[in-house]
């Protein structure tokens, strides 16, 4: 395996079966335990079969989708865990997408007071943002991550294989964010990103990619953990995407994903920076048409503006002087701090429609 942020026991495993061998070695093979979810259980658990020590015996399958990140759903990990006779030694694989990873994290964290855990992502999403940070934790009441601890996995495995069972959707969600950390950080890896195929990927490719977008996530988790200062450069694209994903949950029945919000928002926050910032408008027309061509348009109109609007206002991370942004001055660069103006975010969803 190869470290990729050893501060967060990030590796790139090119031979999963050889290198998940190695990590559970020191494990006996009564206390490897392993839990998923029902579509993780389907089509990534069998690229596990020939590690020696994962058991079906000891492998549980909790319910998918983040509506079941829950109590209920932590119980049922711990008294599996206790049924069968887990202990302080004992170590639980958590395979799957950032649900699995997050619940299965926080039951290890709080079970005996803590047993040790290993975090397989399965999706690009898991892979690029929830690996790192050693964030666990499971809902309560509606409330998105109420209960959790910080927690640092004894390892977290990153193989590109288990992108396979996505579709492209899925993929292009996880890939909004790979894009962000290019723009926010360094622009020579745009180029890469830009050529890949989502219609046939390279999954090798994809792999050795997202190993270099989880470099530029852990520069900005190491400089400023608790996020007072260069960590905002991970919101770019978000106050809009934000107000975006929520907009689509209430009109829709099939709400668009936050990766594709996350990639709506960031053309307008290029749109916002050639007004702010002063990016220059050849590169923010570049970047915003191959997000158009690849994510397609945020459907709105004008008479949707106050409540877009509005929704920016109740952003996290706004502060009294109004609607913060994070901006490009160039490509690869941050401008954090930036309050967008009402006129001035009007005129971006302007420009937005007229794109």
């Amino acid at each position: 395996m190869k470290t990729i942020a050893s501060n967060c026991n990030v590796y790139s495993s090119s031979d999963l079966t050889s290198d998940l061998n190695q990590l559970l070695s020191k494990y006996a093979p009564e206390q490897v335990f392993l839990m998923t979810d029902e579509g993780s259980a389907k089509h990534c658990l069998p690229l596990l079969s020939g590690v020696e020590k994962i058991s079906s015996q000891r492998t549980i399958t909790i319910k998918q989708g983040d509506d079941f990140k829950n109590v209920d759903a932590a119980v049922e990990v711990w008294q599996f865990l206790s049924s069968h006779s887990a202990t302080r030694k004992s170590v639980l694989v958590n395979l799957g997408g950032g649900m699995p990873c997050d619940l299965g994290g926080f039951c290890a964290s709080t079970f005996k007071r803590g047993i040790s855990f290993i975090n397989i992502p399965t999706t690009i999403l898991a892979q690029v943002d929830a690996s790192l940070g050693g964030k666990t934790g499971m809902n309560l009441g509606g409330l998105k991550n109420e209960i959790g601890v910080f927690s640092i996995a004894e390892a977290v495995v990153i193989n590109g294989e288990f992108l396979r069972s996505l579709d492209k959707e899925n993929l292009l969600s996880g890939f909004a964010e790979m894009l962000k950390h290019a723009l926010i950080f360094d622009a020579s890896m745009l180029e890469p990103l830009m050529q890949l195929n989502f219609d046939a990927p390279n999954f090798s490719t994809l792999q050795n990619l997202i190993c270099d977008s989880i470099r530029v996530k852990n520069h900005f988790v190491t400089e400023d953990p608790k996020e007072q200062g260069v960590r905002k450069a991970l919101n770019f694209g978000h106050t809009f995407g934000h107000a975006f994903e929520t907009f689509s949950m209430r009109h829709n029945e099939h709400p668009i994903l936050h990766g594709k919000a996350v990639a709506f928002g960031m053309v307008c926050e290029l749109l916002l920076s050639q007004i702010k910032t002063n990016l220059p408008q050849a590169d923010a027309q570049r970047i915003a048409s191959y997000i158009n061509q690849l994510y397609g348009r945020m459907p709105f109109t004008r008479a949707d503006y106050p409540e877009l609007l509005e929704l920016m206002t109740h952003d996290k991370k706004n502060d009294s002087r109004g609607i913060n942004f994070t901006l490009l001055p160039k490509l690869g660069t941050i401008s954090i701090n930036n309050i967008g103006t009402n006129d001035e975010i009007t005129a971006v969803l302007d420009a937005y429609l007229n794109l």
